[in-house]
């Protein structure tokens, strides 16, 4: 319950306000009553009342100089002044003290509790104000995080222009306004042995992965000019947003690859899960960060086939992408022609490519020429799937002598129409079978020959003549894995023969089987059996 100070000199004015007002209705007590301003001042500092109801014509201090006083001890005390008329113009004088109450003796009860009423629920309504403020401040520590993932996954996922992202939202966000920006994608496989867990164990890896990325940001960007943020971003993904006033652009991608780095061995180590990380290039202001996050995701895209790391900058990958990316639409539909044995609509799609292969002018001859060797290593894998008894049309060695001797795009492209037509037209007549690609035949047979060995599949795609792109795609679809995981299987199922003759110590084994550093072949080796290399060498 609220409290007021009632100050008057004439005790019969005191009497009537105390026996006619309803304070107990209005949610009021009277906390004390003083005969002038000297005795009002010295109560008000003793009782600390939520309001003050006061005379003007009174000895010692008048009315108008406790109003003053009293600002001085609260500027937003409700002050209500109750004068006679001959007082009331000087009464007005208190107006520059923010005394917004003027009452007119003798009031009306009615008036009076009218005008209490009133300031009771602008108290209400302050207090209301400040216990939300309060609330707001106790809040924002924990909104704020919350806020600035919601805008960065808004700047991941829609382009915005630059006059769009405002200065004021930015620094009520705690974001500063960048030099360099840069995005890493980071997802982590969930391996066979894990396929199994329940729904609730995976969130348990998942959120000890959030804390790992988060501690590592905070631990390597603390006391650095470049700032770091982590976007939880889907089930298996990860975005890191590093961005800088300072930094120049070589400093931020530098910090971008080494924190990919220790992030994906810190949850391969701790959590026994695979990670692989992508990196987009540095951009030059936020409203482009959705530029370098896509190159981010393509790169993912490549870690996944390259097998030489479990980290991969997007700058790697765009020095591989060719004339063949212009292509990639065409060969798409052509592959799915094939897929799918509907030889007129081969023939449609082949029809397109050749138009568009006669319009090169001041293309790469080698450019092209991949895009020929694409083009017969789908016609090699169609053939092989649909007549598996049948001699190929052309052998590969054929194929790659011919390649050799058109020199000119022109020659190349007519050159290449003969052979499809040649292709499709026997196929035409021999529709049956099926039988393995020998493309990703070739592959297995290097990794047999040479797992060993440190192993790039975009140097076997190089010796195969096919764009990696192509080939990825292609052994993904035939064997159903990546390469990554073929080729780790695979060591890891010739690892478990040398362990198994007892012949061999585990760090020996690791290098056998092409593994430069045990820890990381004792990591791989549980997550694919689900035992360490030391069970099986007891077994």
């Amino acid at each position: 319950m609220k409290s007021v100070l009632l100050v008057d000199d004439e005790p019969h004015i005191i009497a009537a306000l105390t026996r006619h007002v309803g304070w107990e209705k209005l949610g009021l007590r009277i906390a004390g009553t003083a005969a002038n301003g000297v005795q009002a001042l010295a109560s008000y500092r003793e009782l600390q009342p939520d309001l003050v109801i006061t005379d003007v014509n009174m000895p010692q201090m008048n009315g108008l100089a406790l109003v003053e006083a009293l600002r001085q001890e609260d500027a937003g005390l409700p002050i209500v002044i109750l004068s006679g008329f001959d007082e009331f113009e000087n009464a007005r004088q208190a107006m520059r003290w923010g005394v917004h109450h003027f009452l007119l003796k003798p009031a009306a009860v009615a008036e009076i509790e009218g005008v209490l009423a009133e300031i009771i629920g602008e108290l209400d309504l302050q207090a209301e104000k400040l216990r939300l403020e309060e609330h707001y401040k106790l809040e924002l520590d924990r909104l704020l995080p919350y806020l600035r993932e919601r805008l960065f996954t808004e700047l991941l996922t829609t382009r915005y222009q630059p006059h769009e992202l405002h200065e004021e939202r930015l620094a009520y966000l705690n974001i500063p306004s960048p030099k360099h920006v840069a995005a890493v994608s980071l997802q982590m496989t969930r391996p066979a042995l894990l396929t199994k867990l329940k729904e609730r164990d995976w969130q348990l890896l998942k959120f000890g992965a959030n804390n790992i990325i988060r501690e590592m940001l905070a631990g390597k960007m603390g006391g650095s000019p470049i700032y770091g943020y982590a976007i939880d971003y889907s089930d298996r993904l990860f975005v890191l947003v590093l961005l800088s006033e300072q930094a120049q652009e070589g400093e931020l991608y530098q910090a971008c690859e080494e924190l990919a780095y220790s992030v994906t061995e810190k949850i391969t180590a701790l959590l026994k899960l695979e990670a692989t990380a992508g990196i987009g290039s540095v951009r030059s202001s936020l409203h482009e960060l959705i530029d370098s996050y896509l190159e981010s995701r393509v790169a993912l895209e490549a870690a996944e086939f390259q097998g030489t790391s479990q980290v991969y900058p997007y700058a790697e990958w765009a020095q591989l992408d060719t004339t063949y990316d212009q292509y990639a639409p065409l060969l798409k539909q052509w592959n799915e022609a094939l897929s799918d044995k509907d030889l007129e609509r081969a023939a449609q799609q082949w029809e397109a490519i050749y138009n568009q292969l006669q319009k090169e002018a001041s293309g790469s001859l080698t450019d092209i020429q991949t895009i020929c060797v694409g083009l017969f290593s789908s016609l090699t894998f169609f053939w092989n799937e649909a007549f598996a008894q049948h001699q190929l049309p052309r052998t590969l060695s054929q194929f790659l002598q011919g390649i050799q001797q058109h020199l000119t795009l022109g020659d190349l492209a007519r050159w290449m129409n003969e052979l499809v037509e040649e292709w499709l037209q026997s196929a035409a007549q021999e529709i049956s079978g099926r039988k393995s690609n020998r493309l990703v035949d070739s592959v297995k047979q290097y990794v047999a020959a040479n797992f060993s060995q440190e192993i790039s599949f975009a140097a076997i795609a190089k010796e195969l003549f096919v764009h990696p792109k192509y080939l990825s795609q292609l052994f993904k679809r035939v064997t159903g894995q990546n390469f990554v995981h073929y080729l780790n299987d695979y060591r890891i199922h010739k690892a478990i023969d040398y362990l198994q003759s007892g012949h061999h110590m585990v760090y020996e084994v690791s290098e056998m089987v092409g593994f430069n550093n045990p820890t990381y072949f004792s990591q791989v080796f549980k997550m694919s059996t689900g035992k360490s290399p030391s069970d099986y060498f007891r077994m």
